[in-house]
C-alpha cells in the first residue's frame, strides 16, 4: 500500500522558527460541490419567493394571516433568550417582510429547528449521567474557582480534577509535534474530532501513523465537520481511510436543501489517546496551522494537552457525539477510568459547549471569568463579536482599573468579520482597553487569561461560537499553566502593534459605514 509522506520545512533565525511557504493544489471538486449546493439552495429560495409572491396576488387574506403570525413571532422573539441585537434584527425583519419572514424564522430558530436533536442528546445524557462521581466542591478553597467549577458541572456535568496535569502550547507546530509523538504510543484507541481535516503534509504524517495503529488493533474513530472539510477532504481519500479500517463519520452533512440547521457546525478540535491523553486548542488538522502553507501571513495558534482522569470529560463528549451521529448505542465504560493519577496540579476542567445544551456554556463561563477578574483580562482571538452583555462587562472592568488587553490579527481571513471585530474592539479603547494586532500575522489562538484562571480551546469571542457551534476547551487555574500562557501573551505583544487613536481604522468614514452595515448581521456571523 502506498505510504503518505511528511516533512516540516523550517528556517531558524534569531531564536525564532519561520516556516517556508508551501503551495498546494486547490481542490476543484470541492469548489464544484460548493457551487452546486449553493446553486440548488438559491433555486429553492427563488421558488419560495415566487410561490409567496403568487399567493400574495391571489389570496388577499394571506396578508392579514401573515401579519398576525409575524406579530406572534415578534412576541416570541422578545421573550426568548436571544441577545438584544439579535432580537432587534429579527423583529425588524419580521415586521418589514411579514409576508414570508415568519417562515424564514421557523426555518432558522434553533429552539424550533434543533429541538428534536436536543431531545436525542438528552436521551444519551440520561443514560450516562452516573458515569462519573459527584464532585466534592468543598476541597476547592478558592471561591472564584469553586463558582466556575460548580457552573460547569451543573450546566454540562463536567467534573473538575486536581489529580491531572496539563501542558500549554503556544503554536500549532508545538501542538502537533506532541500529538504525533503520543499517537505513536497509542495502544488501545484514538478518537479525533475536527472542524477542518485537510489533505497535505500534516494529514499525511498523521494518517501514516493511524494506518499502522489500525493494523495493531487500535480502535481509531474520526469525526469531521462536513462543511468545514467539504473542500479539503476528497471522496477518494475518505474511501481510502475507511478501507484501512478507520471509522469515519461526518457531522451535519452538507446537503442541497434550504435548511438553516446547516449553520450549526462542529467546531471542536479534539484528539483523545487511550483515555490517558487529550488535546484541544485552536488548530485544525491542516497545513496552515503548522505554517507549512501560508494563507494569511504567519499563523499564530495555541493548544493544551491534558493527562490523567480529566481526560474522561472529553472522552464522554466525543462518544456522545459519535452515538448521536451514528444512531448506535455505545458502551462508554471500556473507554473510561484509564488516566493516571498525578499530584495536585491545580484545577483542570475539560468541557464542551454547543446548541445541544440548554445554556450557552461557552459564553457563560467567559462571563464568569471576566466578572471575577480584578487585576487583568487578556484576550487573544481571531474574531471579536461579543454581545452587549460581555461588552458592558468589559467596559465596567476597564473603568474599575482592570488591565485589559485584546490581541487581534493584523491580516484578516474573513474581511467583513474582521471589520466588525476591529470596530468592536476599537470602540472599547475610549474606556481604557488596550488593543493590539499581531504584525503580518493571523492570530487564530482562542485564549482568555485572568489573574485567577485561563480558558484555552476552540471558542472564538463571537456569537457563532457562543450560540451556534459545538466547541471544546479547558478551564485551568494551575499556576504553571497560567505562567506559560502569560509568557505567550508577552511574547505575542512584543510582535504586535499597539493601536492608538491616531491609527484607528475608525478614523476613516468608509470603515465606520461598513462596520455599521456589517454589524446589522453580526448576530449571525
Amino acid at each position: 500500500m502506498k505510504k503518505f509522506s511528511f516533512g516540516f520545512n523550517k528556517i531558524r533565525k534569531s531564536g525564532h522558527i519561520f516556516a517556508l511557504k508551501v503551495r498546494t493544489e486547490s481542490n476543484g471538486l470541492g469548489v464544484l460541490k460548493t457551487f452546486i449546493v449553493l446553486l440548488l439552495i438559491a433555486l429553492q429560495g427563488l421558488l419560495l419567493i415566487f410561490s409567496y409572491t403568487y399567493f400574495l396576488q391571489t389570496f388577499k387574506w394571506y396578508f392579514i394571516f401573515s401579519l398576525c403570525i409575524s406579530i406572534l413571532c415578534c412576541i416570541y422573539v422578545m421573550s426568548s433568550d436571544y441577545n438584544g441585537q439579535a432580537k432587534s434584527l429579527w423583529v425588524m425583519f419580521l415586521i418589514s417582510c411579514f409576508s414570508f419572514a415568519y417562515i424564514i424564522y421557523f426555518l432558522s430558530d434553533k429552539h424550533i429547528l434543533f429541538a428534536r436533536s436536543r431531545m436525542k442528546y438528552n436521551r444519551i445524557y440520561d443514560k450516562i449521567k452516573d458515569l462519573q462521581p459527584t464532585p466534592d466542591f468543598s476541597v476547592i478553597t478558592d471561591n472564584k474557582a469553586k463558582a466556575s467549577c460548580k457552573y460547569l458541572y451543573n450546566a454540562g456535568q463536567f467534573v473538575f480534577h486536581t489529580n491531572s496535569r496539563a501542558k500549554y502550547f503556544s503554536s500549532g507546530v508545538q501542538l502537533f509535534d506532541d500529538i504525533l509523538q503520543e499517537l505513536n504510543n497509542a495502544s488501545s484507541f484514538i478518537f479525533i474530532e475536527y472542524y477542518i481535516i485537510a489533505e497535505g503534509i500534516l494529514f499525511n504524517r498523521i494518517f501514516n501513523i493511524l494506518e499502522q495503529k489500525v493494523k495493531q488493533g487500535v480502535d481509531v474513530r474520526i469525526i469531521y465537520d462536513d462543511m468545514g472539510s467539504h473542500g479539503t477532504l476528497k471522496r477518494k481519500t475518505k474511501k481510502k481511510i475507511l478501507s484501512l479500517g478507520i471509522k469515519l463519520e461526518a457531522y451535519n452533512r452538507l446537503v442541497p436543501i434550504f435548511n438553516i440547521a446547516l449553520n450549526l457546525r462542529d467546531h471542536r478540535k479534539l484528539v483523545i489517546i487511550d483515555g490517558k491523553v487529550a488535546y484541544t486548542g485552536g488548530a485544525n488538522l491542516a497545513d496552515e496551522y503548522i505554517n507549512e502553507k501560508r494563507l494569511h501571513g504567519y499563523w499564530k495558534d495555541s493548544g493544551i494537552k491534558i493527562e490523567g482522569l480529566a481526560v474522561d470529560n472529553f472522552t464522554i463528549s466525543f462518544l456522545t457525539q459519535w452515538q448521536f451521529i451514528t444512531k448506535k448505542d455505545v458502551d462508554f465504560i471500556p473507554f473510561l477510568y484509564r488516566g493516571e493519577k498525578f499530584e495536585d496540579n491545580g484545577i483542570i476542567v475539560p468541557f464542551v459547549s454547543g446548541p445541544n445544551y440548554l445554556y450557552s456554556i461557552a459564553q457563560n463561563i467567559y462571563l464568569s471569568e471576566i466578572a471575577n477578574a480584578t487585576e487583568k483580562i487578556y484576550i487573544m482571538t481571531p474574531y471579536f463579536v461579543p454581545d452587549e452583555t460581555i461588552t458592558n462587562l468589559i467596559i465596567n472592568k476597564a473603568r474599575a482599573g482592570v488591565d485589559i488587553k485584546i490581541i487581534l490579527p493584523e491580516i484578516a481571513d474573513k474581511k467583513f468579520v474582521y471589520i466588525v471585530s476591529r470596530n468592536n474592539a476599537e470602540k472599547l479603547m475610549q474606556y481604557g482597553v488596550k488593543l493590539y494586532t499581531m504584525s503580518t500575522s493571523f492570530v487564530h489562538s482562542k485564549v482568555l487569561l485572568t489573574e485567577n484562571s485561563a480558558i484555552i480551546g476552540s471558542i472564538n469571542m463571537d456569537l457563532r461560537s457562543f450560540n451556534q457551534q459545538f466547541e471544546s476547551a479547558v478551564y485551568v487555574n494551575n499556576s504553571s499553566i497560567l505562567q506559560d500562557v502569560n509568557i505567550d501573551f508577552d511574547n505575542t505583544l512584543q510582535h504586535s502593534k499597539w493601536i492608538k487613536d491616531k491609527n484607528k481604522k475608525r478614523n476613516k468614514l468608509y470603515f465606520r459605514l461598513l462596520a455599521g452595515l456589517f454589524n446589522l448581521i453580526s448576530p449571525f456571523m
